[in-house]
């Protein structure tokens, strides 16, 4: 299963990696999405890097939360269907819900594979 599961966010992640260089500002979104690809394509090799899964865990909350007030906003004053919309200027809280909802798919697979590199057994002391 864990192989599964982490063959699975290699893919998904390399194509939202893939998707965001059309992105008016794709240097961050590129290099984030690209780590956690690399975190994905580890895990299907059964190597779980705790800083690597820890670092993009702690990295895509924080950013995930300096979105959160978009989120707020739509979800507080727009209809749920919005985020269907197209993006325009007049609703930035629409990229950013988008923004944002990407961001917690991915810290829930990084803290995934955080967990399990936790939860691997220790090397034996020579």
């Amino acid at each position: 299963m864990r192989r599964a599961f982490s063959l699975l966010v290699c893919l998904l992640f390399a194509l939202t990696t893939y998707l965001q260089l059309n992105d008016p500002d794709p240097a961050l979104w590129v290099a984030y999405y690209g780590g956690v690809t690399v975190l994905g394509g580890l895990g299907a090799a059964k190597r779980y890097p705790l800083w690597l899964a820890g670092g993009l865990t702690a990295a895509g909350a924080v950013w995930s939360l300096t979105l959160a007030p978009s989120v707020l906003t739509w979800l507080r004053g727009y209809p749920a269907s919005d985020i269907l919309y197209g993006m325009s200027p007049d609703r930035p809280y629409i990229e950013e819900s988008r923004e944002c909802l990407g961001l917690a798919i991915a810290v829930v697979a990084c803290a995934v594979h955080a967990w399990w590199a936790l939860r691997q057994p220790k090397p034996a002391a020579e």
